[in-house]
């Protein structure tokens, strides 16, 4: 079985306007679906199983907070490049998103318009 059959949802590549942070801390926003989110940052420690995920759309001043997320899947990314801080991706499961977030996270899809 490969990933895709495992989906419960379709994924949407995110808008190049779309960030995400959790804390301090700041994740490009690479992909979403109605079931979570796909990271990528650079750092020397992997994200911990379970974060607080806030996703900021800045076209269009929107922003969802304070989104549970459960890490389900992570890889290291070898960039090739001496002295630079490791990649990470790393899949987020939504847990227990409200129905509201879930409709506003439509926004922060890919769109060509």
């Amino acid at each position: 079985m490969n990933w895709d059959e495992k989906r419960k949802s379709p994924r949407f590549k995110a808008s190049d306007s779309a960030l995400a942070a959790s804390g301090d801390d700041p994740y490009t926003l690479m992909d979403l679906s109605a079931g979570g989110v796909g990271v990528r940052f650079y750092g020397d420690q992997p994200l911990p199983g379970e974060i607080q995920l806030d996703l900021f759309f800045l076209n269009r001043d929107l922003a969802l907070t304070g989104i549970r997320c459960k890490k389900i899947f992570e890889a290291r990314v070898d960039t090739g490049r001496a002295g630079q801080m490791p990649e990470w991706h790393v899949g987020l499961q939504f847990q227990g998103i409200e129905p509201e977030k879930l409709e506003k996270l439509k926004n922060f899809r890919w769109t060509e318009d």
